[in-house]
């Protein structure tokens, strides 16, 4: 019998990370809105219309092609780690705010006075912590992104309205559909980011050994040569020759976007009833959606957009939630 991937494992890693996100993220808008009433809730919301929201697709589609036109002039790494640092440092910066205004006001205000001042200076410090840290272990790449993704969500959730958060997922579905399968200028950018292991995405990956009639003659030529020195490391390779198979990573990514935009709802369903009810049926909805994008992903083989199924999943949630309200 031919081995043949096995997915659980890969498909279990992205769903525990995806849910952190989700997760962790609701724990600390309920830090942000401790307390809030409904016009202070309210008052947060500098996104609170369909046009607003547009804008916001703009940059974004902006930012990709700014990054995919750097990444076909430059073929270094240092300019793409800049601007890793410079977007994981802001992004995280607000989590440990957060978390440090939370935790330790009380203690700021009567040791120090200032408590804000204080609070700034110390997640400043935490943030660039984990910019270093990350560049040197690239294996905090899903951790880096992980905090990066809640950062993001949080901070778009509480500042759009309700209605703008829905508008600008329903709108960057569409764009993540036509960037995927129609302009697929989506896959030039995750190639560029995985290549240079960028915290702009999670990963998992597994080891799949595929027949040698699935590869190029060129591509058995390269394996070919790398094949001695990988069968001293690991047996098990030549018993895969034998049977003309080649092993493979077979990666499974989610984008921070993907991870941040679900959240970025859930957040500002808040403001709806002033309760996280909604949010959790949301979020219930948005891994559900997760659900329905690994089952495609496992029949189709192939690179596909995330957000339309989370979308679909969390407008069936909502759905039930409206339901269960009447």
């Amino acid at each position: 019998m031919e081995p043949q991937i096995s997915r659980s494992r890969q498909m279990l890693n992205i769903f525990v990370m995806f849910m952190i996100v989700q997760f962790s993220g609701l724990l600390l808008a309920t830090m942000v809105f401790s307390g809030s009433t409904f016009s202070e809730v309210s008052s947060t919301h500098v996104v609170s219309s369909a046009e607003n929201a547009l804008f916001y697709i703009v940059y974004i589609v902006i930012f990709a092609l700014i990054i995919i036109f750097v990444s076909k002039v430059y073929r270094g790494n240092k300019l793409f780690l800049v601007f890793e640092g410079a977007v994981l440092f802001l992004t995280s910066f607000f989590v440990f705010l957060i978390l440090v205004s939370y935790f330790t006001s009380g203690v700021q205000a009567a040791f120090y006075g200032n408590g804000l001042t204080v609070g700034l200076v110390v997640a400043a410090v935490l943030a660039l912590a984990l910019v270093v840290a990350k560049n040197r272990i690239p294996k905090l790449r899903n951790t880096a992104a992980i905090i990066a993704s809640m950062g993001v969500g949080v901070v778009l959730g509480v500042s759009f309205s309700f209605l703008a958060a829905m508008v600008f997922m329903m709108i960057l579905a569409v764009y993540d559909f036509v960037a995927v399968f129609i302009t697929k200028h989506m896959i030039t950018l995750a190639n560029a980011v995985t290549e240079r292991n960028l915290a702009f995405f999670i990963g998992a990956s597994e080891i799949e050994a595929l027949p040698q009639s699935d590869f190029s003659k060129a591509d058995i030529r390269k394996y070919e040569k790398m094949r001695t020195n990988a069968e001293k490391k690991i047996p098990q390779i030549g018993d895969l020759t034998r049977k003309k198979l080649i092993p493979v990573e077979v990666p499974v990514m989610l984008g921070t976007g993907d991870l941040g935009v679900p959240l970025m709802v859930s957040v500002s369903a808040y403001s709806v009833t002033l309760n996280f009810m909604l949010s959790f049926f949301i979020t219930l909805g948005s891994i559900f959606g997760l659900i329905i994008t690994m089952y495609i992903l496992v029949k189709a083989k192939r690179a596909l957009p995330a957000i339309p199924p989370l979308l679909l999943g969390i407008l069936i949630f909502l759905g039930f939630y409206l339901l269960l309200r009447l």
